[in-house]
């Protein structure tokens, strides 16, 4: 992929100029890769080309104790099984 470090923008004349933009932050970026997916998500809800999957209490239930247990669990629910967002449903198409 070509990514540009800037934007063309054009003078009353017509001409063509390019403006360099600053790299963005981490916490930017973070922003907008947890923003992003949300978005995109509710535009092909909208467009009837995605549908939420309604919580399923079914599959949220502990299968058995163990290590293996919780991870399987999770991977069947859609969540995220280990980390800071532990529990959290992920984005699915």
């Amino acid at each position: 992929m070509l990514f540009l470090d800037g934007a063309y923008t054009e003078s009353e004349e017509g001409s063509l100029r390019f403006v360099q933009t600053k790299a963005p932050t981490a916490t930017e970026l973070n922003q907008l890769a947890h923003t992003l997916p949300h978005r995109i998500g509710r535009y092909l809800e909208r467009k009837g080309l995605l549908e939420r999957d309604s919580e399923n209490s079914y599959l949220s239930g502990d299968l058995e104790s163990g290590s293996l247990a919780q991870l399987q669990g999770a991977s069947i629910s859609y969540r995220v099984a280990v980390g800071s967002q532990r529990g959290r449903k992920v984005f699915t198409l």
